[in-house]
């Protein structure tokens, strides 16, 4: 069956990094445009009129020094302002210290009316006061924006007349004298540097977006290339070859991701050989039941006087061998699917074992197998009987299938204060260590020549690993190369039942 690759849907990865590095910097732009358009007028101000207040408070803390007339002189010329320094005596306020930076101040032409409001404004605020002003320097006539010392009055759009600022503040000298300190600073006009800087903005603007694209394919290039290997390399891996290997390195998630693909490669390909394995084992295992059966019959039906009750019985035989498989394989299938539903109540594990030992007594007799049963006590479990029986039945018959010469299997049942265990040894050629973990798998074969079971299928270890797992129940094996084997499964002990009074 040709592969299909699946609809592609949505944009690659490769695209959507481009597109969101280039909304990034689009964003960029804007808060851009946003600081200059829209901020730049409000952020301005308010820099001014902290720089204005950072000025007053620095003089009320040198009013008693020295110098305090070069603290003036040093400030105003700073930030391009006039400061006037009074100091209040019976003819009202007089200046003490002054600094004189631009033509249009206010604060040295104040007359005293307006010096008595600004004061009194100031007092009612806490000690300061700010007033906001326009300045029509043809008319000499001063616009109010912020404050109550001149009159506010609607302008045109056409209009754009200089801000000034008048910042005034109370303190008192050393001496106890009222101290009133006036800084009048001319917020200067930025329409010509906003329009200069707009020029530029828009020049960043493109080069930004440019520069951005650029970046964003290289960096989405860079980024799915090893993707895309991957993913070419993983449908490579879905249409069955497993020759394909997956070295991406570079990121540290494209490395996990490849050695993730690596092993579901290295699994996939042992799957598919062991599912080859069982197709050719189970094959293996029909074949020779359907040809004995189908062999008898023929010569029962051929041959005079070949009806005999020997004849049959094999026919019998192979056909219990055969239906055992097939149940064997569906056993696997309903338990690795989680369709088997256990059924568990407390029973006597040790009669039970007896009992499966007793339906080996035939085979004992007639082949030779010796096989021997030791228990300390009787035991009691909680689980489901059909399916513990099951497991041992498939242990006993492991062990018949790979004594060896011997024919000796010994049984063994161990218990302790909580749990219960039941071993199975049998003396054939034993298991190398680094297999032993791999005897569990239902398509595992020990040797590379098929060997059919002497007893069951075959398969019964792994029907054993699934039904403990669902059981709650331990399972293991330890093994010598030339001494054999002893299988084992663990299960908790039941307290409620005869046992308890045993402990």
């Amino acid at each position: 069956m040709k592969h299909k690759s699946p609809n592609n849907k949505g944009l690659s990865i490769k695209w959507k990094v481009f597109l969101y590095l280039l909304i990034f910097a689009l964003l960029i732009a804007l808060v851009l445009w946003l600081c200059q358009v829209v901020f730049l007028d409000r952020i301005y101000k308010s820099v001014k009129i902290k720089e204005i207040k950072d000025d007053a408070e620095k003089i009320v803390r040198n009013i008693n020094a020295e110098n305090t007339g070069e603290t003036v002189e040093k400030v105003g010329s700073s930030h391009n302002s006039c400061i006037s320094v009074l100091v209040m005596s019976e003819r009202g306020f007089v200046p003490k210290y002054y600094y004189h930076s631009f033509n249009s101040c206010v604060v040295h032409n104040i007359s005293a009316m307006n010096l008595e409001q600004l004061y009194n404004s100031a007092l009612l605020n806490g000690g300061t006061n700010i007033q906001r002003f326009l300045f029509d320097p043809q008319t000499r006539r001063y616009i109010g924006v912020e404050g109550d010392l001149f009159e506010k009055s609607e302008l045109s759009e056409s209009e754009k007349l200089p801000e000034n600022i008048i910042y005034s503040v109370t303190a008192k000298s050393s001496e106890g004298q009222e101290i009133f300190i006036l800084i009048n600073s001319e917020i200067s006009p930025l329409d010509a540097t906003v329009n200069t800087i707009n020029k530029i903005l828009i020049f960043v603007t493109f080069l930004l977006v440019f520069l951005s694209m650029i970046l964003a394919l290289l960096i989405s290039h860079r980024v799915t290339k090893p993707i895309r290997s991957l993913t070419n390399k993983a449908s490579e891996l879905a249409k069955g070859n497993y020759g394909v290997a997956f070295e991406e390195k570079g990121y540290s998630e494209i490395s996990q991701l490849a050695d993730t693909l690596n092993y579901a490669k290295t699994e996939l390909s042992r799957v598919d050989t062991l599912r080859r394995e069982l197709i050719a084992n189970i094959s293996h295992d029909l074949r020779t039941p359907l040809t004995m059966i189908g062999g008898y019959s023929e010569v029962m039906r051929d041959i005079p006087g070949e009806n005999t009750p020997e004849n049959i019985q094999v026919i019998i035989d192979e056909t219990k061998r055969l239906s055992s498989l097939v149940n064997d394989v569906l056993d696997i299938s309903k338990l690795e699917s989680g369709n088997i539903e256990l059924a568990a109540m407390p029973f006597n594990i040790t009669k039970s074992t007896e009992k499966i030992l007793w339906r080996f007594a035939k085979l004992c007799e007639k082949d030779g197998y010796n096989i021997e049963f030791f228990y300390d006590r009787e035991a009691y479990v909680f689980a489901d009987e059909t399916r513990i029986t099951q497991v041992i039945y498939n242990l006993v018959g492991n062990a018949i299938t790979h004594t060896g010469e011997s024919k000796r299997i010994i049984v063994r049942q161990k218990t302790d204060k909580a749990k219960v265990r039941i071993e199975v040894e049998d003396f054939g050629q034993g298991i190398e260590p680094e297999k032993l973990p791999d005897i569990w798998e239902r398509y595992y074969k020990l040797e590379g020549e098929h060997r059919r079971a002497a007893i069951g299928t075959g398969l019964g270890l792994s029907i054993v690993r699934n039904i403990m797992e669902q059981s709650g129940g331990g399972y293991g094996v330890s093994s010598t190369v030339g001494k054999g084997s002893v299988f084992f499964i663990e299960m908790p002990l039941y307290l409620n039942g005869d046992n308890k009074d045993e402990q």
